[in-house]
């Protein structure tokens, strides 16, 4: 979020271009003439009215992010290797998971409703437990990233949400029993998406992190994989429609028995096995390399060094030509032109007690923490902070209407009126998904246009998403409801692609997990709330559902037109 930009060559040149695609950055040799240049990079620009509509606000270069573009140079002279390919898979499949999930419970909750017995008043407890998990695995590790690293952060959230999901499957006639697994296995898949992207975002080379937009591809994916599973179970293994849940009706009285309603169970089966797959290929077939930032940041300056000589050996390259004593060069010239003297890493112990190491753990973590206030006390990241809870919170609002009740919508037009079957509906489930798949195309896209960029792409997919749930209450017909779905999920597959690449970028290294674990966490909150007020309307069959999800988007559309800053030709750190 500096006002450097490319490469540290481009950035003494005060060029505003990415460094050439094909071949990468490079550091000079003399990294005290590249902070002598830096010295002249003007102050950070104000926040005021232009500024921001242009998104050109920008800070002066630390002392960190110097050292961090070293480190990014050598990232990008190793270009899209194969490490960076299996990194945007591995990752991908966390975003993939997350809607893979959450599409799974919504269309396997019909079932779970007829055969418990459960009321339009009491559908919404699922998804409001299921956000609370979602909040909670957010937001813990998110800051968890921050303190410990991505590494364990990465693999331990696949086999929360795996061995925890499977147990969905067990109870009979205990509804609320269903909801509190849920709660937990929530917790593992909502640290998904906030370190799934952050990961991306530091492994991939600069000029390839649009690549963090087409993530999102992965999301329709799981839906369409989500959609398709339950049309092979949920939507043949269950009751006929009208039974009522046995445990509601007396004896000897037809009703919707757990034996002829199986499918939601195999559904859920065959989803805590796949997310275990994820988790086996995570952990014991990719080696998985803590990132040389995260490890910058710590102070831990041979390690991030190693880890780039590993990955490039991983690649087959030649090994970088950083070395620590380059970061030594930077401190001196830093010490020269400020005239003050950098407070001392703390020494590596090579032999210590236990109890010094976790002391040692202990004082880090805390440190780690207190690293957060620089988000509160930065005008610029604060400003760009409060923008953002504003749009994660419209926009989980208006996904979690759209993604719970929708399908609801859909499934009573079609059941009611003679329109579709049960099975008729779960097709077109997958047929709404689909064009998801060119939102995030289109995202990957749009984030590299000049009159776009991260900050304009984010503005009109909004629009268009919140439009599409507006025009949705102007429909009766199953081909307007599942063409209008098919748009609103385009739109919104399009606007997340480019929220869940841009906000990481925004943050520091040291507090971006937690910054961005902090964002989801507010989503997350706002997607407890709207269950509540969308199954107050579903009960009394009305349009505020859509109206609801409508506003709540239009708002963070609003929030992003105040976007100061536009990343499409600067560099991350």
């Amino acid at each position: 979020m500096r006002d450097s930009t490319g490469s540290p060559k481009d950035v003494m040149a005060h060029d505003n271009t990415l460094a050439d695609e094909s071949k990468g950055a490079d550091y000079p040799d003399a990294p005290a003439q590249y902070l002598n240049a830096m010295h002249d990079v003007p102050d950070e620009q104000a926040l005021s009215a232009a500024a921001i509509l242009k998104g050109s606000v920008a800070n002066r270069m630390n002392l960190f992010e110097k050292k961090a573009a070293l480190i990014n140079a050598e990232i990008d002279k190793m270009g899209m290797g194969k490490y960076q390919i299996c990194i945007w898979f591995l990752t991908g499949f966390g975003y993939f998971l997350d809607l893979a999930w959450s599409r799974t419970i919504g269309l396997a909750s019909t079932a779970i409703y007829q055969e418990m017995g459960i009321p339009n008043s009491r559908t919404g407890l699922i998804f409001t437990l299921a956000n609370v998990g979602l909040a909670t695995g957010a937001l813990g590790f998110g800051i968890i990233v921050d303190i410990i690293g991505r590494k364990w952060a990465f693999n331990i959230t696949c086999l929360i949400t795996s061995v925890i999901g499977l147990l969905m499957a067990a109870p009979k006639y205990n509804y609320e029993a269903i909801c509190a697994i849920y709660l937990f296995a929530s917790i593992g898949l909502g640290g998904n998406i906030p370190i799934d992207a952050l990961i991306a975002l530091e492994f991939l080379p600069q000029n390839r992190r649009n690549l963090v937009s087409l993530l999102s591809m992965w999301q329709p994916i799981g839906v369409i994989c989500a959609c398709a599973i339950a049309y092979g179970t949920t939507a043949k293994y269950r009751c006929a429609a009208g039974l009522l849940g046995c445990n509601t009706v007396a004896d000897g009285v037809a009703c919707c028995r757990v034996e002829d309603n199986m499918g939601w169970r195999y559904n859920i089966i065959i989803m805590g096995l796949m997310t275990l797959l994820i988790f086996f290929l995570r952990y014991f077939v990719f080696t998985f390399h803590e990132s040389p930032k995260f490890l910058l940041s710590r102070g831990r300056e041979q390690e991030a060094i190693d880890v780039l000589h590993s990955i490039a050996k991983f690649n087959k390259q030649p090994p970088p030509t950083l070395t620590v004593q380059h970061f030594r060069e930077l401190e001196q010239a830093e010490t020269t032109l400020s005239g003050t003297t950098l407070a001392a890493e703390d020494p590596v112990e090579a032999e210590v007690t236990a109890a010094a190491h976790a002391m040692r753990v202990t004082r880090r973590s805390l440190a780690s923490i207190t690293h957060l206030k620089a988000l509160f006390t930065n005008k610029l990241q604060l400003f760009i902070f409060i923008l953002f809870a504003i749009t994660y919170m419209g926009d989980y609002w208006s996904f979690n209407l759209a993604g719970a009740f929708l399908p609801i919508v859909l499934l009573q037009n079609n059941v009611s009126t003679g329109r579709g079957t049960v099975v008729e509906t779960y097709r077109q489930y997958i047929y709404i998904a689909l064009p998801g798949i060119l939102g995030a195309a289109l995202a990957l896209l749009s984030v590299s246009l000049p009159l776009f960029g991260r900050k304009w792409s984010l503005v009109f997919s909004a629009a268009m998403q919140g439009l599409s749930m507006a025009m949705y209450t102007q429909v009766k017909t199953t081909v307007g409801y599942v063409g209008l779905n098919a748009m609103e999920y385009l739109m919104q597959t399009y606007f997340n692609a480019v929220l869940y690449a841009s906000a990481p970028e925004l943050f520091d290294t040291a507090y971006r997990g937690s910054a961005s674990g902090m964002l989801s966490c507010l989503g997350r909150l706002a997607g407890i709330v709207a269950p509540f007020a969308g199954q107050y309307y579903l009960a009394n069959n009305s349009a505020g559902i859509l109206w609801l999800g409508a506003g709540g988007i239009w708002l963070a559309a609003v929030a992003m037109v105040f976007l100061p800053v536009e990343m499409r030709n600067r560099q991350m750190f």
